[in-house]
């Protein structure tokens, strides 16, 4: 976790603390790889061959 994550967190709630932020950082981050594996494994919306 980042010094940054933490100050942000804590200006909007001083008490928070940094395993809770470690925690909500590490949730973003898998579920941003998640969209990326979404996004690459989704087939191409363009048309192929001679109808394209």
């Amino acid at each position: 976790m980042s010094s940054r994550s933490l100050a942000a967190a804590r200006r909007v709630d001083p008490n928070v603390s940094p395993a809770a932020v470690h925690a909500a950082v590490e949730a973003a981050i898998a579920e941003h790889m998640r969209e990326q594996r979404r996004r690459q494994a989704r087939p191409s919306d363009k048309l192929e061959g001679p109808d394209a």
